[in-house]
């Protein structure tokens, strides 16, 4: 009898495990709940004006969302979760962010690529091209869920003709990935292991010569810069080594700097003047040392805003991050201060809060130490 009681007893535990573990794993690998925002109060605002800036969000919901015992008594600089509003989609095989975001996007009577970039944001979608079926999504705004029609799968992409001196594998990669909303690197990818590609050689392309780019909707003309970059802009599709000139000769290296961030590029280098990359964040994300180095600036620099700078010794390089002229309202907690040293990789502040939470971006500049006015493309120099 004593045996079969703990026989038994083992028996329930283990149901209770596996339910936790079956539970777990729907959470983790098919969670629908959206990826919490935040405001950070200013002073003179109410719950009521604040709940005006956001869609569908109502004071009753902030007040039940932050528990709040007098949402009278709210004080500047006091942290406020903002609720989402919204339904839950089941992805269909064959569906893609695109396709959903514009279905869901005339619904609610709002641009396709604001939706996309709102479901990216809810649900913390870092990859939103490897959606799979059965995965279930946010969708904000909207108050009812779509059965979306699927479109015949046809092959997709443009054949694109090298038609000037400079046009290379990294630029025709940066222009067709910034049309399609994804990371040169993808795209160099797709490009280079599509098979109508096989016999592309990257270090060796010639005017009229033919690539095949995948996914791309229409044919592009390929930006040339006028001033030369420092580093000869050539990828191996394979390896991660990049040729660099140095007084006429090349010499391989790789990639000395890390990403200070995970989020799309949504911000060229030389892009309207811009002298850096802006990288789309969200509160809560880490930013990171690219390289080892001192911290020589950390705080409110200028008309910049929230900055830091680093002085990497060592790689020759400065390293700069600010948020100006993109959102309001930050909120940063710095995890390094001036005079610091820092290794690659280590966090150097958390993005905390914003009033605008879609559409934080960390703009990130690298400067050479010989000449500190003058940028270079960071994208050169990561992996």
């Amino acid at each position: 009898m004593l045996h079969y009681k703990r026989a038994r007893r083992v028996s329930v535990v283990w149901a209770v495990l596996l339910a936790v573990f079956f539970a777990m794993n729907f959470s983790l690998g098919f969670s629908a709940s959206p990826r919490r925002r935040y405001h950070i109060v200013k002073s003179g605002e109410s719950l009521d004006s604040i709940a005006k800036q956001y869609q569908g969000v109502s004071v009753a919901d902030i007040i039940k969302e932050n528990n709040l015992k007098k949402p009278d008594h709210i004080v500047p600089r006091q942290r406020l979760i903002i609720p989402w509003k919204g339904v839950q989609h089941t992805v269909r095989e064959g569906e893609y962010l695109e396709l959903i975001a514009r279905a869901y996007a005339k619904t609610v009577g709002i641009n396709w690529r604001s939706m996309m970039t709102e479901i990216k944001q809810s649900n913390g979608l870092y990859n939103p091209n490897k959606l799979r079926a059965n995965q279930k999504l946010f969708i904000p705004r909207t108050e009812k869920t779509l059965q979306i029609k699927i479109p015949k799968k046809e092959p997709q992409g443009v054949w694109h003709t090298i038609k000037q001196d400079g046009e290379n594998i990294f630029r025709i990669a940066l222009n067709y990935g910034e049309d399609y909303g994804i990371k040169w690197q993808e795209m160099q990818n797709k490009i280079m292991q599509h098979s109508r590609n096989k016999a592309v050689d990257p270090r060796n392309l010639q005017l009229g010569q033919k690539i095949f780019v995948p996914e791309a909707k229409k044919v592009l003309e390929i930006e040339i810069p006028s001033q030369p970059l420092v580093k000869k802009e050539i990828s191996n599709s394979v390896g991660s080594t990049t040729a660099v000139k140095i007084m006429g000769e090349f010499r391989e290296e790789k990639p000395i700097l890390s990403w200070p961030a995970e989020g799309e590029i949504v911000g060229y280098y030389g892009q309207g003047g811009n002298e850096g990359i802006d990288i789309a964040v969200t509160a809560g994300d880490i930013v990171t040392a690219p390289a080892d180095g001192v911290v020589e600036w950390a705080g409110e620099y200028a008309s910049l805003g929230p900055s830091i700078i680093i002085k990497h010794e060592e790689e020759g390089f400065f390293s700069s991050f600010s948020f100006t002229n993109y959102f309001t309202n930050l909120s940063l907690v710095y995890k390094a201060n001036k005079g610091d040293k820092v290794d690659k990789g280590e966090p150097i502040a958390e993005i905390a809060a914003s009033e605008a939470a879609n559409s934080i971006r960390l703009h990130f500049e690298v400067h050479r130490k010989e000449n500190v006015q003058d940028s270079v493309n960071p994208l050169d120099y990561l992996p």
